[in-house]
């Protein structure tokens, strides 16, 4: 979820979290390339290790466990609705604060 800081007067900025029905959509491609960029991997050698592991998350997510991966943080199924068409699993995502620089 994209956030936005504010600094007050001698205090830490905090976080303002915006609303998430208005959040930009990171599509799959564009998140393989964002890997890519960052580790500086080669497309072909990045892709399927990126696609097995977006797999095994779905996988993990739809059997119900609870996921432990820093620095995302701390998943876990809070609600599962059969929707038409699929699975809707709603997620508690917890994260550690941010440390400051």
């Amino acid at each position: 979820m994209p956030e936005t800081s504010v600094e007050q007067a001698g205090e830490p900025p905090a976080i303002i979290l915006q609303d998430p029905r208005n959040a930009a959509v990171v599509h799959k491609r564009d998140f393989i390339d964002r890997v890519i960029a960052a580790t500086g991997a080669r497309k072909a050698d990045a892709r399927p290790v990126i696609e097995a592991t977006l797999a095994e998350l779905g996988r993990v997510l739809a059997a119900g466990q609870t996921l432990a991966v820093p620095p995302l943080g701390r998943a876990r199924i809070s609600c599962e609705k059969d929707a038409r068409g699929g699975d809707v699993i709603t997620l508690r995502l917890r994260r550690r604060p941010a440390k400051p620089n």
